[in-house]
């Protein structure tokens, strides 16, 4: 009787174990496959693209600023005005 639990208990535990390790084998399998993968990247891609876009926007804003600061700083004629306009 003792023998029967222990292969009981053996094979029960095998089993878990073995269905534990299919599963993360089949996520791990799946979470490389070609459309997850493109799907990644076009997220990730994403995401710089927006981060660049503010980083342009902010850019221009200090660049106006800026020259903004100059232009009071300093006497620099319009287009306007150096053509005589």
């Amino acid at each position: 009787m003792k023998r029967l639990f222990t292969l009981a208990l053996g094979l029960g535990a095998g089993l878990l174990v073995g269905a534990y390790v299919v599963r993360q084998l089949d996520a791990a399998q799946q979470a490389v496959a070609p459309t997850n993968l493109a799907g990644q990247a076009g997220r990730a891609a994403g995401g710089l693209t927006e981060k660049l876009k503010a980083a342009a926007a902010e850019g221009r804003i200090a660049a106006a600023e800026r020259e903004a600061e100059l232009r009071a700083s300093y006497p620099v004629p319009t287009i306007r005005q150096a053509l005589g306009g």
